[in-house]
């Protein structure tokens, strides 16, 4: 998206009656620009009104995820310090590596409209059409070895689930390890990607899609897979989701370990749940009986009573009963 749109939109942010030639002024551009702008504005939805001899004024403000929208009000430390946008990216995890590569600073949130390439876990395709969900990826350099970014994973999970509880009051659970799901149905997902040496992580993309608007999902997810409005029977903004999923990844970023891992077990829709645990290995069955601190399930296997250790990277776990 243009740098002078985003701008323009900025000064039109907080309501009040601004005149175009102010507007060109703080730019350095031409009225004429200014005006294009404008009118780039209103066909992207957004109610700008033309006040006879004072200038413009925003009236209204469309469903959008352009940064300064999703900026506004932001009260964050650091998470979202920087916002890249694009109303369509191959992958925002892609997008936020190379920018990582390059040297973008801790809290840089990649955010996007519609994704041509979206990924989940194993390498699955992420459905992501256009306006209806947020493809988002923060860029993260935490002072942590490589051993520890399990608990990353589950801390992301968490921050979603409490941003999707604060900005629409739905019950959001964590099957695990990080899928979130609202009455049993799939909403989020979440494909966390590091760079890294056998000593130091040099960063972490932490990508989330969470469905908000769809209504029509692929036959083969459609029985387990739902949206926020869906759910919710309403329609939500999706910037105030995002937003909330900033403040609360800083809130759990600051947690201590037990206290983080106390509250994801809060949130859990797994625990104390009979579940099939799947694997190259073979099948079983059990009830799902805690977590480690590495971020591991642990099963009580139905066969012979013996608690298994459930690694993430290499097993499906379903519920008897449903997806989760």
């Amino acid at each position: 998206m243009e740098q002078t749109l985003q701008q323009v939109l900025r000064c039109l942010l907080p309501g009040e009656t601004v005149s175009g030639e102010m507007i060109a002024r703080e730019l350095r551009v031409t009225r004429a620009a200014v005006f294009k702008q404008i009118e780039q504005l209103r066909a992207l939805g957004f109610g700008v009104e033309s006040v006879p001899r004072q200038g413009y004024r925003l009236a209204e403000l469309p469903d959008s995820l352009l940064a300064p929208v999703v900026q506004q009000g932001l009260d964050t430390a650091w998470a979202g310090c920087e916002v890249a946008y694009y109303a369509c990216i191959g992958s925002t995890n892609r997008e936020a590596r190379l920018l990582a590569a390059n040297g973008a600073r801790h809290g840089t949130l990649v955010l996007a409209d519609a994704q041509t390439a979206g990924r989940g876990r194993r390498g699955r395709g992420w459905i992501s059409p256009a306006g209806e969900g947020i493809f988002m990826s923060l860029i993260l350099r935490p002072d942590v070895h490589p051993s520890q970014v399990a608990r990353l994973s589950l801390l992301t999970a968490l921050a979603v689930a409490n941003a999707i509880a604060e900005a629409t009051g739905l019950d959001a659970r964590i099957k695990w390890p990080n899928d979130i799901v609202i009455g049993g149905r799939k909403v989020c997902g979440l494909l966390l990607e590091m760079d890294a040496d056998e000593s130091a992580v040099h960063s972490i993309v932490a990508g989330v899609g969470i469905n908000v608007h769809q209504r029509i999902f692929d036959e083969e997810i459609a029985h387990t897979a739902s949206s926020l409005d869906l759910l919710g029977g309403t329609a939500y903004r999706r910037a105030e989701i995002v937003r909330a999923f900033l403040r609360q990844f800083e809130c759990a970023m600051e947690m201590r370990d037990e206290d983080m891992m106390k509250d994801y077990c809060a949130r859990s829709a797994t625990l104390g749940q009979r579940v099939q645990v799947i694997s190259l290995s073979g099948t079983y069955t059990g009830i799902a009986e805690g977590i480690t601190d590495s971020g591991s399930l642990l099963v009580r296997a139905d066969e012979d009573g013996a608690l298994r250790e459930v690694l993430a990277a290499d097993v499906s776990v379903r519920g008897i009963m449903g997806y989760v």
